[in-house]
C-alpha cells in the first residue's frame, strides 16, 4: 500500500476510496460464494420445509441450486442485517484513514503505531461489552502506549523530506502528523467497529460468512460516497474510478482482499497466541521491507518502541497462567 501511494507523483495517483469500493466488492463476492457452498450446514429453517434429497445428489442440480439462492437471500437479508450497517461505515472510514496514514508515515511506523487499535479494542470492550481484563493486560496497554509513542517521537524528530528524496519520485512528500492523526482515528474506528461487530455476532446464528457478505454491502453506499463528491464534472463515472488504476493499485487491493478474509479465519478458527504471533510477525516483516525498499533509517528509539510494542502486544494476547489472577474494568449488569 505504501509503495503503490509514493512510487509515482501525486498527480498520478490512484484513487483510494476506489480501491476501497472495489475492496467491498471482491470481499463480499467471495463471502457470498463461500456462504453459498455452506448454506445447508449454517441454516435450519421451518418455513419453506427443505425437499428430501438437499443434501444428496448432485450439487449443481437446478432444483438444488434455486433452494439454496432462496435461502442465501432469506440469511443476508435476515431481520437483523441492518445491525452491521453500523460497523460497515465504520469499516469504510478506517479504510480510507489507512490509505491516509500509509502514504504519509513509512510503512514499519504506520504497523507500529497501527497497534494502538488494541487499545482502543480494548477500551471499547470493557465499555460496551463489560469485559473484565487482566492485570497483565492493563500494563500491557499502558507499554504499548508508550511503545507507540517513542516511535512517534523519532518519526517527529526525523526529517520527513529525506525519506521523501530516497523514493522513486522527488515530487512526492509525506506528512508524520498527518499521518499519525490518520492512524489514530482508524485506530478508534476499528476498535468501535471490531467490538460493535463482536456484539452481532455473539447475538446472532448467522454463519460468519454471512456475516461478511452484509458488512460489505452495507460497505458499498458509504464507500460510494466520496468517490461521488471528488469526481470532476467534466468526466465520466467509470473512467474517474480507474483512473490511474494500475497493476500496483490492484495488487494492494488483492492483498488488502485476501487479508480481509484470512481475518475472518482468525476470529473463527484461531486463538489470540497465534493473533500475537502473527502481529508481531508483521511488525518485522514491515521493518526489514522498509529497510530494503524505502532506504529506512534504523534508529535507537525505532528499535526500543518497535521491542517494546511486540512485548505489550505478547503480554496482552497471552492468557494468564492463574486462574485467580486478579480482573479490572467494569463488572457486567445484573
Amino acid at each position: 500500500m505504501h509503495y503503490s501511494r509514493v512510487s509515482i507523483p501525486p498527480s498520478q495517483s490512484y484513487s483510494a476510496p476506489t480501491a476501497v469500493l472495489l475492496n467491498e466488492l471482491l470481499k463480499g463476492s467471495i463471502s457470498l460464494a463461500i456462504a453459498f457452498t455452506r448454506i445447508d450446514r449454517s441454516t435450519s429453517y421451518t418455513s419453506d420445509t427443505p425437499q428430501p434429497g438437499l443434501t444428496t445428489g448432485r450439487f449443481w442440480n437446478p432444483s438444488k441450486v434455486l433452494l439454496r439462492i432462496r435461502r442465501l437471500g432469506r440469511e443476508v437479508f435476515s431481520p437483523d442485517c441492518w445491525k452491521l450497517s453500523i460497523p460497515a461505515i465504520l469499516y469504510v472510514i478506517q479504510n480510507n484513514l489507512q490509505y491516509v496514514a500509509a502514504t504519509n508515515l513509512e510503512a514499519a511506523t504506520f504497523q507500529v503505531s497501527y497497534q494502538m487499535k488494541i487499545l482502543t479494542t480494548a477500551a471499547f470492550s470493557v465499555l460496551l461489552l463489560r469485559k473484565q481484563l487482566s492485570a497483565s493486560q492493563w500494563l500491557a496497554l499502558f507499554f504499548l502506549a508508550i511503545g507507540v509513542g517513542i516511535v512517534q517521537i523519532q518519526t517527529g524528530a526525523g526529517d520527513t523530506s529525506k525519506a521523501a528524496s530516497s523514493l522513486l519520485f522527488a515530487g512526492t512528500s509525506m506528512n508524520a502528523l498527518k499521518g499519525f492523526l490518520a492512524v489514530v482515528a482508524a485506530c478508534f474506528t476499528s476498535g468501535l467497529a471490531g467490538v460493535y461487530f463482536e456484539m452481532v455476532l455473539k447475538n446472532s446464528q448467522a454463519d460468519l460468512w454471512i456475516r461478511n457478505v452484509q458488512l460489505s454491502a452495507f460497505s458499498l453506499l458509504p464507500a460510494l460516497v466520496p468517490i461521488i463528491m471528488s469526481r470532476p464534472a467534466d468526466s465520466g463515472f467509470i473512467s474517474s474510478l480507474f483512473e490511474n488504476f494500475g497493476a500496483w493499485a490492484w495488487a494492494t487491493v488483492a492483498i488488502q482482499v485476501f487479508g480481509g478474509l484470512v481475518t475472518a479465519m482468525v476470529i473463527k478458527y484461531s486463538d489470540n497466541i497465534l493473533k500475537g504471533f502473527a502481529t508481531s510477525l508483521s511488525i518485522v516483516i514491515s521493518f526489514l521491507a522498509s529497510v530494503a525498499l524505502f532506504d529506512f533509517q534504523i534508529t535507537f528509539t525505532f528499535i526500543l518502541g518497535s521491542v517494546v510494542v511486540l512485548i505489550a502486544t505478547w503480554l496482552y494476547n497471552t492468557p494468564g497462567r492463574s486462574s485467580n489472577s486478579v480482573r479490572l474494568g467494569f463488572a457486567g449488569k445484573s
